[in-house]
């Protein structure tokens, strides 16, 4: 399914025409110009997409700038911080973009757009551990209190004034439930624990939901060689089987190397499309593969 077709950026001409009107009423001003002057200086000024799509670049190459760019015309909301810039509102007004055909007529483009940041991930992570935490450091006490609750004897209720009616339910709810059932509810549950990597591929996994489109930045951070292959895998099932599009940033060569996988070379001059044996981090790859070959074979 293809929910975006394509994607402008504002030409090199038309950047320089506006920061040149800017700073001649603004002479004084000691605002960076981002995000204007990195995507142009590459040569991109419109992205063409697939199902799957990968922005490739080494850092400072524009691909998060990009992505960026894109999320937030379309309106879509984010979990995290990042730079905008000074010129975040003037840049995106040069910049549109060419829905796809697909077949729901009431919703629009941003109702079924996610965008997922390495950044959303670190932070789930640190959020799942915090609440453990203090589920762990207040499980004791809960406990506790579950145990007195269930063995207290209500000597005197006042229904008139209330004086003791908190403590039978207490005491009434702690005998119907089970402990577990009485940490919960007071608690809440502890997550299970996994690793960061770990915690992080579930979370992809969660989130991606049939018929909608994904914008991922840098989603291998954190995941190892073997996660990375199973991302790489259920994303491309995702656009085979269930109509998800997927516009990814990332310079992780399982990634790269999906068959479905349409990449553009930011780091190219200009930025252009590339197989994925074209880009120079992966030549590295496999000269450092290839120097060791004989080992492998062993």
């Amino acid at each position: 399914m293809i929910f975006l077709d394509n994607f402008r950026f504002p030409t090199f001409e038309k950047e320089d025409n506006f920061l040149a009107d800017y700073f001649k009423n603004h002479p004084y001003s000691m605002n960076t110009v981002y995000p204007f002057k990195v995507l142009s200086v590459r040569g991109l000024y419109s992205l063409d997409f697939e199902e799957i799509t990968v922005l490739y670049g080494g850092n400072g190459s524009g691909k998060s700038t990009a992505l960026n760019a894109i999320a937030n015309k379309l309106g879509l909301t984010r979990n995290s911080a990042y730079n905008k810039g000074d010129f975040h509102n003037e840049y995106l007004e040069f910049c549109s973009y060419l829905q796809g055909e697909w077949d729901d007529d009431i919703l629009e483009l941003k109702d079924v757009a996610m965008l997922i940041t390495s950044d959303d991930i670190f932070k789930y992570m640190l959020d799942t551990r915090q609440k453990n935490g203090h589920v762990r450091a207040h499980r004791d006490r809960v406990v506790n209190e579950w145990f007195a609750a269930r063995n207290s004897r209500i000597m005197h209720i006042d229904f008139e004034t209330g004086d003791g009616v908190d403590e039978l339910v207490k005491s009434q709810t702690a005998r119907r439930q089970t402990r577990s059932q009485y940490l919960k509810e007071n608690l809440g549950e502890v997550a299970p624990s996994f690793s960061n990597g770990e915690t992080g591929f579930m979370r992809f996994i969660k989130s991606i939901l049939p018929d909608k489109l994904y914008l991922l930045d840098e989603p291998e951070n954190s995941l190892s060689c073997e996660l990375q292959m199973k991302l790489a895998q259920y994303i491309e099932e995702s656009a085979r089987y269930y109509g998800c599009q997927f516009i990814i940033a990332t310079h992780s060569p399982f990634l790269l190397a999906m068959e479905r996988a349409k990449i553009y070379n930011l780091d190219g001059e200009p930025a252009a499309i590339s197989k994925f044996w074209e880009l120079p981090n992966m030549k590295l790859y496999h000269e450092l593969f290839s120097r060791y070959d004989i080992y492998f074979k062993k």
